[in-house]
């Protein structure tokens, strides 16, 4: 007997604002059989589906897959494999699966580490990764800011413990900033270098701040839906923030 595979699509469906989604991520997100929808815990809401949601058709059947935040390793190895083994057993039924995913799939998602296992099982013919805007994109849109020019070049990083050494890149988004942000809105005092801070984009609760300084966020939590654009000058500021 022939095993006839469902199609498994990993779909970005941008930063936050469902308008954003582009025409291919809408049409499969009509026609899938279920949409599979990663949550740090169970009983959690899931941005990237409150986003997609408007797309769905009312009937369609939703997956959930439980994707931990943790830097444990271990803990997150077997995350991924039961979300793949969950994930096989539809497609190999002949459904077809949209993993939706903040932002672009192949950009700091867990897709691509689903993807890492799906691929040694899944023939290559029923995998399609639909690109998304990502968050800097979008961020960069918001403030009239580009994110580099001419011949200049871009930067992108995790806020990670090594992330002072790049602070003198021309063109510099840091992301997942959440985890150390007065530490590095110091450095970046240090070095006199400008940014601005988005956090959820396009979502309530949206926040821009221009030149955050550190001691703004020495007692409160930054949203784990943030990231930094960082300059040399913030050109064009005046004409962005309301007088």
């Amino acid at each position: 007997m022939t095993l006839t595979w469902g199609t498994f699509y990993g779909v970005g469906v941008g930063p936050g604002d469902p308008r954003l989604l582009t025409l291919q991520a809408v049409e499969i997100l009509h026609s899938v059989d279920l949409v599979a929808i990663p949550k740090s815990k169970m009983e959690r809401e899931s941005v990237a589906w409150d986003i997609a949601k408007v797309h769905c058709p009312p009937q369609v059947r939703l997956l959930e897959l439980e994707m931990p935040m943790t830097s444990d390793q271990q803990v997150l190895a077997k995350a991924w494999q039961d979300g793949a083994e969950t994930l096989l057993s539809e497609l190999k039924a002949g459904k077809s699966v949209a993993f939706i995913t903040l932002g672009d799939p192949s950009l700091y998602s867990t897709y691509s580490y689903l993807l890492n296992i799906l691929q040694e099982k899944l023939p290559s013919q029923f995998i399609v990764t639909v690109p998304g805007i990502t968050a800097m994109a979008a961020a960069a849109a918001k403030v009239n800011l580009p994110l580099a020019t001419g011949d200049e070049p871009l930067l992108i990083l995790p806020s990670t413990d090594d992330v002072g050494q790049y602070l003198d890149f021309p063109n510099l988004v840091l992301m997942k900033v959440s985890r150390r942000l007065p530490e590095i809105l110091t450095l970046l005092e240090e070095r006199e270098r400008k940014a601005v801070l988005l956090t959820r984009l396009g979502q309530a609760g949206e926040q821009i701040r221009w030149e955050p300084k550190p001691q703004d966020f020495a007692a409160d939590k930054i949203d784990y839906l943030s990231l930094l654009l960082v300059k040399k000058k913030l050109a064009g500021r005046e004409n962005s923030e309301p007088k």
